[in-house]
């Protein structure tokens, strides 16, 4: 009997072990896919380089792990970062999109974290779903330190 106790203790380990962080967020096919902000379709988190909405902006849907690689922008060479690709004209506009935001509006469905570490980790900013509560303004925890992004949801 304790034989098949240890056994089981053993397995529930590597389970767990094996569950990472990104688990609690769900996985999603079109996961780090640019989109433009709006409700066109595809809902991304869209953020922006200045305060109170302003300045360039890129609209990124779902979870990202870090925002310095985007893996839909990737080559022999590595991959890409994510930038402010919206707004040509505006302030911000080329610059790249990791520890540079100032501000978000969501338009998920879902409601939508920015943190301030790569790997969804350490202090972040909440945002509630499109139409719902505070689904936009300026970051507080992670104004211009933020990393990542993952819609927070049961089963997205």
């Amino acid at each position: 009997m304790k034989s098949i106790a240890l056994v089981f203790a053993g397995v529930f380990a590597a389970l767990m072990m094996s569950a990472t962080p990104s688990a609690a967020y769900g996985d999603n096919p079109n996961d780090g896919k640019i989109y433009q902000c709006g409700r066109y379709g595809n809902f991304p988190l869209c953020l922006y380089w200045g305060q109170n909405l302003s300045g360039a902006k890129v609209g990124i849907f779902g979870k990202v792990h870090n925002y310095d690689a985007n893996p839909w922008n990737c080559s022999s060479q590595g991959c890409g970062k994510y930038w402010y690709s919206q707004g040509s004209t505006l302030k911000g506009y080329g610059t790249y999109v990791k520890n540079n935001t100032a501000s978000v509006y969501n338009y998920n469905d879902t409601s939508t974290r920015v943190f301030f570490n790569s790997g969804w980790g350490g202090p972040s900013d909440e945002w509630d779903p499109y139409g719902w509560g505070t689904y936009f303004g300026n970051l507080n925890a992670t104004w211009n330190e933020n990393a990542s992004q993952a819609r927070v949801c049961g089963e997205c």
